[in-house]
This record gives C-alpha cells, sequence and structure tokens, in this order.
C-alpha cells in the first residue's frame, strides 16, 4: 500500500471520527434538555400542587417514599445534568509528547506556529508520508477523546432513563394521594 492509499484511509478514519464526535455532542444536548425539561415539570408541578405540603398529610411511610423519590430525582438530576455537560468539556491530547507536538492537522498544534504563513510554510513542506503519519497521530486522539465523549453520553442516557422512571414515580405518588 502506497502513501496516497494510506492517506485516503487515514482521511476517511479521519471524517468518520469527526462525525462520531458530532454524533456524541448531539446526543448530549438531546439528553440536557430532556433532562432540563423533566427537571422543570417535576419541580414546578410539586409546587403547582404543593406536594411538600401533601406529603406530610400522608402517612409517615408515604411521605418519607416522597421525599426520598424526589432527593433521589435531586441528585440523579444534577448528576445526569453533569455528565452531559462533560460531554461538551474541550480535551486536549491525553499523551504529553502528542500535547507538545508541532502538526498539522490538530488545532492545538495549529494555534502553536506564531502566523498563517509559518503553518503554511510547514504544510508545503511536508510531503506525503509526513501527512499519513500526522493524520494517524489525530485519528489516535481522536479515537481517545471520542472515547470519553462515549462513555458520558452512555452514563448521562442511563441517568436520563432514572429521572424518567423517578418523575413518572413522583408523579403518579402525587396522583395517587389526592
Amino acid at each position: 500500500m502506497n502513501d496516497e492509499d494510506r492517506l485516503k484511509i487515514l482521511t476517511k478514519v479521519y471524517d468518520n471520527q469527526q462525525s462520531l464526535i458530532s454524533n456524541a455532542d448531539k446526543k448530549a444536548n438531546i439528553s440536557l434538555g430532556i433532562q432540563l425539561f423533566l427537571m422543570t415539570t417535576v419541580f414546578g408541578a410539586s409546587v403547582i400542587v404543593n406536594a411538600p405540603g401533601m406529603a406530610q398529610n400522608l402517612s409517615c411511610l408515604v411521605g418519607a417514599l416522597y421525599y426520598f423519590l424526589f432527593a433521589s430525582f435531586l441528585v440523579s438530576s444534577i448528576i445526569g445534568l453533569t455528565l452531559c455537560i462533560f460531554v461538551f468539556r474541550p480535551r486536549p491530547p491525553q499523551e504529553k509528547s502528542e500535547q507538545q507536538r508541532q502538526g498539522i492537522t490538530y488545532f492545538g498544534h495549529i494555534r502553536q506556529f506564531k502566523n498563517p504563513k509559518e503553518y503554511l510554510d510547514a504544510i508545503n513542506e511536508s510531503d506525503k508520508g509526513e501527512l499519513v503519519k500526522e493524520f494517524a497521530f489525530q485519528n489516535y486522539s481522536l479515537a481517545l477523546i471520542l472515547h470519553q465523549k462515549m462513555k458520558y453520553v452512555r452514563a448521562s442516557t442511563i441517568f436520563l432513563f432514572i429521572n424518567i422512571l423517578l418523575g413518572v414515580s413522583l408523579f403518579i405518588l402525587s396522583m395517587a394521594t389526592r
């Protein structure tokens, strides 16, 4: 396989990873929106129907269950929101050598050049072998970043489903105690 074929493959991998990173951000954005909607709905409904006041008038066990569900919902919501926000947090390359390397494809490396002309000179001096190496390093760094993002997306989705279950449980409990 020659350098041109390697470069095509690595460019395709790079494009796919950029697409996956964008999809992870979209999923986190959707999860964040649903989490905020659930929080607004549950907290708003509890204020409108005076659920804390109603819970005090219930039996000790049902009142304790209500407060437990409400506290669990609050904690789970905060954790879910935090995980969604972590997906959006930019991350530098994880390897020290990659952070200090002066490459031509990663934005952190590009900003190390003093001016656009110096960056253009570095591009013009690169041959296909160096571009293959550059894309390989970049793809590896993106894969590590994507792995972290997807880990946070999965965790935030789990907390989203927990929040949905807790929200529905709170709703059912407040309707059953009317």
